[in-house]
């Protein structure tokens, strides 16, 4: 038998060290759901199985004829994103947070995404008969994959930079360490990872290398407090929370009810990545005014 559950215990920071995240919104009935699957055998890993299954059925289910099924899978996909969250506190409330559960989770996210993805495209090629469709779609899914990257990013930077322990790196890159310490399940999964989110977290890494020497150049001081400044910086974590992948279940799940994925498909290509850019520059404006509020 577990001890007694910890609501504080199965969070990625201190209550000290929190910011609002939008994405808190979606995440309806999760810290039930986590208080309930500690008092049992079930282990992080089967809930991210059940969660990636959650979202390969509704991805299946969002696109057919009949309205009820529909509903049926838009409600599986919404809580797919619950389950996401759930597997992650789950693991820190048992003490069970691993490198493996990490990229089994990451890895379950993006098969979800896929399948999700290519049903919407398919569904509407049938509609328009238009090879245009395809590009659109996948587009979009990169899209929404990288929206979700820059927001992971910098939640990562936040943890690090809060002195909270966490399994995530800001580049996953396989080190030496990695072989001699992992098994070799672990590294395998680990350079899938690479393969599918590698080259994301290495933009946004080049792209925060040079905004914060941008904003350590104008601040025109060495200040010990330029990297918290930036990197604990929670009105722009709130902002850019809204770019996570929650974020676009939810549309999608909105577009399935309604019939009209053409619509998410624009509010992702064009309203997000501009959110996207948005977030950017409040990042850069916002840290340079709390620097002059010093």
């Amino acid at each position: 038998m577990e001890g007694k559950f910890s609501y504080e215990k199965s969070q990625k920071t201190g209550p000290e060290n929190k910011f609002f995240n939008l994405q808190s919104f979606l995440f309806v009935s999760s810290g039930v759901l986590t208080k309930f699957f500690y008092y049992t055998k079930i282990s992080p890993h089967q809930v991210i199985f059940l969660s990636m299954i959650f979202g390969v059925c509704a991805s299946f289910l969002i696109v057919q004829d009949e309205k009820s099924l529909v509903i049926i899978g838009a409600v599986l996909l919404f809580y797919k994103n619950v389950l996401d969250k759930v597997d992650g506190s789950l693991a820190r409330a048992k003490g069970l947070d691993s490198r493996r559960g990490r990229f089994y989770d990451s890895i379950s996210d993006f098969i979800v995404t896929l399948t999700v993805f290519t049903s919407i495209t398919y569904k509407l090629f049938l509609k328009y008969d238009n090879y245009l469709v395809i590009l659109a779609g996948f587009t979009a899914m990169i899209c929404s994959m990288l929206q979700c990257s820059y927001f992971i990013f910098y939640q990562v930077s936040f943890i690090i930079s809060t002195g909270k322990k966490t399994m995530n790196r800001l580049i996953e890159n396989v080190t030496i360490e990695d072989i001699k310490t992992q098994d070799n399940w672990t590294t395998f999964l680990q350079k899938i990872f690479m393969l599918i989110y590698g080259w994301q977290d290495k933009i946004f890494a080049r792209l925060d290398k040079i905004s914060f020497a941008k904003f350590t150049e104008n601040a025109k001081t060495k200040n010990p407090q330029l990297g918290s400044i930036w990197y604990l910086n929670k009105p722009f974590l709130t902002l850019a929370s809204s770019l996570s992948i929650g974020t676009h279940i939810f549309l999608i799940c909105i577009a399935a009810v309604f019939s009209v994925f053409e619509y998410y498909f624009f509010v992702n290509l064009i309203c997000m990545n501009l959110l996207l850019i948005l977030s950017v520059l409040f990042h850069y404006k916002s840290a340079k005014k709390q620097l002059n509020m010093l």
